[in-house]
């Protein structure tokens, strides 16, 4: 568990301070050791993920279905995806030796070190992806809420973006909680995306997290500035 930012890992209070660099330096620095850690307090993010990817796109068309892994990490959610017959699967990450653990698994057809932010990432075209997926992504410090303009962009009309997020994230978060509600329903009334919520138990995300949702954004649209 050595490295820089180590009291960052499990509380997210102390990543308010820090910028994306800090938080891609510190995923590297436990890189070898993240996903020992985490299965220690039952992440489970991905599973969620994994299953609901499974149960909204019927087994035959998996393999057809082009998906793109935001904050893909270690390649945990990649590889739920890849036991699902889900086989076009693309990672992004800032944190390169995340990534190269990830590359291990050989699921990811394309792995780029970048992070998702609002700017334009010009190695990835426009409507792109069926699929956007992130687990265990969208908390302090990591996917901002301006970075989905950008994920906007790349998924096809008809496509989706999905991921989880704890309630007491929401609920702790200044960011989350004065951005990311009042944006996902302000775009669903300008027909920039339709809504499916998902309520998550106690226990689904992890041992830690509490309750929250998994969203399901249809996106209408090829790009939306906000």
């Amino acid at each position: 568990m050595a490295g820089r930012h180590t009291e960052a890992r499990f509380e997210f209070y102390f990543r308010k301070n820090m910028t994306p660099q800090h938080i891609a330096d510190m995923f590297d620095d436990f890189a070898e050791d993240y996903e020992q850690e985490y299965m220690n307090v039952g992440l489970r993010t991905h599973v969620v993920v994994g299953d609901f990817m499974a149960k909204t796109i019927p087994k035959e068309s998996r393999p057809k279905v082009k998906i793109l892994d935001v904050a893909a990490g270690t390649g945990l959610l990649g590889n739920e995806l890849k036991n699902r017959g889900f086989t076009h699967i693309d990672a992004l990450d800032p944190a390169e030796k995340m990534l190269n653990v990830a590359r291990r698994r050989n699921i990811y057809q394309q792995l780029i070190c970048a992070f998702m932010k609002k700017n334009r990432n010009d190695t990835i075209e426009t409507d792109c992806y069926d699929s956007i997926v992130a687990s265990a992504a969208v908390n302090e410090g990591l996917i901002p809420c301006d970075a989905f303009q950008e994920m906007i962009r790349i998924v096809k009309p008809g496509g989706r973006i999905i991921f989880t997020v704890p309630t007491k994230y929401i609920n702790n978060s200044d960011n989350l909680r004065d951005r990311l509600l009042p944006l996902i329903y302000q775009l669903a009334q300008e027909g920039v995306w339709e809504v499916t919520s998902v309520a998550l138990a106690d226990g689904d995300l992890s041992s830690l997290n509490g309750p929250g949702t998994l969203f399901s954004l249809k996106v209408l649209v090829s790009e939306k500035t906000f």
